[in-house]
């Protein structure tokens, strides 16, 4: 009968110690439940403030010459395309241009560090986020297509 107790004992202490998958990565930041892993294309940029004259622009509206910015996000790693255009006319600043692959971790509150350096996002439902540039001066809109 010690034995069955004992036995029973074990069982569940091991199922209530997290020895299933269920929580196992409830501390792990990175998870895959993380709103921020996927793909996301630039779909807007708006100046907040400064002047920012005839300065480039991320290619993302119709007719650009460039593609769309391209945020790549797995569960360690970030990976940012980048095109530029000009304001007037949408042809090519720069051509495309990649950073990274970059480590990033989940820090909280909406904030990720991706190799040192903050980024502030905020969720609009599940497919688009928005992030602030340039010290806050422009505000992307991206949208999830992955």
């Amino acid at each position: 009968m010690k034995k069955i107790i004992l036995l029973f004992c074990l069982v569940t202490f091991s199922c209530s110690s997290g020895g299933g998958d269920s929580d196992s990565n409830s501390n792990d930041p990175n998870n895959n439940t993380d709103p921020i892993i996927g793909s996301w294309r630039l779909i807007n940029e708006e100046i907040i403030s400064g002047d920012w004259g005839d300065s480039c622009r991320g290619c993302f509206m119709e007719g650009d010459s460039g593609s769309p910015d391209v945020f790549i996000f797995t569960e360690t790693q970030v990976t940012k395309i980048v095109w530029e255009c000009h304001p007037e006319d949408g042809s090519l600043c720069t051509d495309e241009e990649t950073y990274g692959p970059a480590n990033w971790i989940n820090i909280g509150s909406n904030m990720y560090s991706i190799d040192g350096e903050t980024l502030q996002v905020t969720f609009i439902g599940n497919n688009q986020m928005q992030t602030p540039f340039e010290d806050g001066d422009i505000t992307q809109t991206w949208e999830k297509f992955n």
